[in-house]
Order: structure tokens, then sequence, then C-alpha cells
């Protein structure tokens, strides 16, 4: 039997409009069938539009071989979509996903800006050989070699991939964060931390913040946060010298507040009074000092706990006799009943065997 050349089937468009109306016929995805349809006839027969076209008409019964392309109104595109089913396909794809999305198009771009988009866990860690970007469960690290940083698997990709790539998430006018972390390397890198940090929106929709830098980039950080959002933050070093970032709204509005510091003792106590829930570290601690704390939290209304761990107590006579009543619990424990004077609150004190203070306002 003589055999016709694909060829020239190619150019008869009745055979592959044949061809095509016998894969609608199959009843299989039109995916599946166009991958069959180009298998029989070359991946060159027909493109997927016009594949789509034809299909789709034979599929609704307009079996109508002498129907030509070229009378269709021209070729329909995503962007085409009118805005409330572009807005539905963007609302199934994850935030990672939406913000590649936003770079492919203007119209898109301002399609994906409509609606907010929340991301459970951004983390940058910068040290001075590794700078490692989480963005919800994907991560990025790049490390230090021959004085630049290249992301591990791809040479071509430098620090200011990274940096991009952190300001592309950043950039989303509706953008919300569960949790924020951002450690920063000390001194070093001084330009690119200026970079990381500009890439900040002026107000940014954080739940939980923690932030390690000095105390200017600390400062920063935190003044970009919405207060009426965040419910806890925590920062690291001095005390002392982040009184700035203490008396700011942000933290004095947080439910939940740390401090990580390896050079606090209980003379820092003072500056948490007037704090309605903090938790801290101190390398030392006085008991007179901590009889002083709970008397002045006991008179601030808005304090609800805090937590204090000390890596050593040093225990002198007290100033004053501790007004309370405290007893032992089955672990070894003590906890300790303070009546706040002229309330029906006390605050309950849970000394833990080891060196865990929680105090908790209870009625």
């Amino acid at each position: 039997m003589h055999k016709i050349p694909k060829d020239s089937l190619k150019n008869c468009a009745n055979y592959l409009k044949s061809c095509i109306l016998y894969e609608v016929l199959s009843e299989k995805p039109i995916s599946d069938c166009y991958r069959h349809f180009c298998d029989r006839n070359g991946e060159d027969a027909m493109g997927y539009g016009d594949f789509e076209c034809y299909y789709y008409r034979f599929y609704n019964g307009e079996v109508d071989f002498e129907h030509e392309r070229r009378i269709d109104s021209k070729e329909k595109t995503l962007t085409g979509l009118p805005l409330e089913i572009l807005g539905m396909i963007t609302g199934y794809l994850e935030p990672e996903e939406r913000v590649h999305l936003r770079l492919t198009s203007k119209k898109l771009k301002a399609i994906v800006d409509m609606e907010p988009v929340t991301f459970r866990l951004i983390v940058v860690v910068w040290t001075p050989n590794v700078f490692h970007l989480q963005i919800n469960e994907k991560g990025f690290k790049y490390q230090m070699h021959n004085d630049r940083f290249n992301r591990n698997g791809y040479a071509d990709e430098g620090l200011e991939t990274a940096l991009d790539r952190f300001a592309q998430v950043m950039t989303h006018p509706k953008l919300r964060v569960d949790r924020l972390d951002l450690m920063l390397p000390g001194d070093l890198f001084p330009e690119e931390r200026e970079q990381l940090l500009k890439c900040l929106p002026h107000s940014l929709h954080v739940k939980t913040a923690v932030i390690h830098g000095n105390v200017d980039e600390t400062l920063t950080i935190v003044s970009h946060l919405k207060p009426c959002v965040l419910k806890a933050i925590a920062v690291a070093g001095r005390p002392q010298e982040l009184a700035s970032v203490f008396e700011s709204e942000h933290w004095k509005q947080a439910e939940q507040t740390h401090v990580n510091s390896a050079q606090m003792t209980s003379k820092s106590f003072p500056l948490f009074y007037g704090f309605r829930c903090f938790h801290i570290l101190v390398t030392s601690m006085e008991m007179n000092d901590l009889h002083l704390l709970i008397a002045n939290v006991a008179k601030n209304p808005s304090f609800q706990c805090c937590t204090i761990q000390a890596v050593t107590v040093t225990t002198h006579e007290l100033e004053e006799p501790w007004p309370m009543e405290g007893r032992m619990e089955n672990d070894g424990s003590i906890t300790i009943c303070y009546q706040i004077p002229d309330s029906s609150h006390y605050l309950e004190i849970h000394m833990r065997n080891d060196g865990v203070w929680t105090i908790s306002n209870k009625i």
C-alpha cells in the first residue's frame, strides 16, 4: 500500500480537522488530546491556540470543516479576561506564586495587588559567611565564597538576587506577615544592610517580629511595623540602649515583648515596670530587685504577665518583708500569691527549680 507522506497531510486543513474531531470523540482531556495529535502529525502541524479553537467548536457540536480560524475574533489572552475572573484565578495561587505573577504585566500586577497576600513566615538570617532567606517553606541560602555571596547550586545568583527577591515580596501593597525574623550581621556590609531596610514598606502588617540588629536598625524596623497589628515583638541588645524602642507605641501595645541581652541584670527591672507583658533573661538577679518588680507591676493596671529567667540569684535580707502566702508544689516549685493593694486581683508568682519566675495577674 502506498504510504502518504505526513508532510503533505500537514498542509491539508480538513485532514487536521478530522484528527481533532477524532480526539474530541476520544473524550480525553484536551491536553492529552493535543499531545496525541502532535505525536501523530508532528509538533509543527498546528499550534495549541488553533487546536483549542477547533477542539471546542467540535466539542460544542459546531462540526463545520469549512470554518476558517481567521474568521474568529482575535485570540484571547489571560489578561483579556474580566477582572472578576482574573481575581478568582489569582485567588487559587500561593503567596509566592502571586509575587512572581505580579511581575509579568501591569494588568496582572494590578489584579494581584487588589487582594491581601499573607505569608506565614519571612526570615532573614545574615552572618559574616551566610545570608539565608526563607519565605514560608522555601529557603534560599547564599554563602560567602571569594569575598562574594553566592547561592548554593546557582553560581550566577549573588546577594543582589537575594535582596531583589526580598524586595519583590515586600513591595506588595497589601502584604501581611504572620512572623518576620530579621537577624542582621552587626556592623558588616553597611551598604547592603541599608538596601535591605529600604525594602521595608512604610506600614508593614506583621503580627510577630523578631529583630536582631544594632539600636538604629532595630528602631528603624520597629517604626515600619503597624502598632495596631503587632502582637509580639522580640529585640536584642542592652536594655539601656534600647530605651527608645521601649518607649515606642509598638512596644507598649504589644501583647508579648521579649528582650534578649547577654549583659542584663536585675538592675534593669525598672525599665519594665510599665509593660503589659514581657519576657527577659538576666545574668544575675537580686531578690530585693524582684521584690520591687512585683510591687511595681502590681501598680500597673495594664500588666498581665511576665517571665524572668535568671542565671544566678543572689539572696540578701529583704529590705521589706514580702506580704505573700506561698505553697510548695509536687514538683518542688513554689507558688506565691501577692494581693494587689485596694484590688480584688492578685499576682501569682511561680518559681521553678531552674531559675525561671513567672508572674501573672489573676482575679
